[in-house]
């Protein structure tokens, strides 16, 4: 899944990234090649936590009406690709 993240240049400590999909899906970094390779772990992870709730993970937004929240202004957008496959929570090891 390709999910939209927007970044924000934090004055003296780095950068922050938030996925706005993803519910609780944010990280933080001291260079934005470190930061957006922790915002793809931070989004597995989020994604790995979804599909063990039983829930589905939710479809990536438009990126273009994500840019419209004026909530982003100023920030540097990116898609960041995971490849993650959904198993079943119910799933039994064997």
């Amino acid at each position: 899944m390709r999910y939209p993240v927007v970044v924000h240049n934090i004055e003296y400590a780095g950068f922050g990234a938030i996925a706005p999909d993803l519910p609780h899906c944010h990280c933080h970094a001291e260079t934005l090649d470190a930061t957006l390779q922790k915002m793809a772990e931070t989004i597995l992870q989020r994604l790995e936590d979804v599909c063990a709730a039983g829930e589905s993970p939710p479809e990536p937004g438009d990126i273009d009406t994500l840019r419209g929240n004026p909530a982003f202004a100023g920030g540097i957008w990116a898609i960041i690709d995971v490849a993650h496959s959904q198993t079943s929570p119910n799933k039994t090891e064997r």
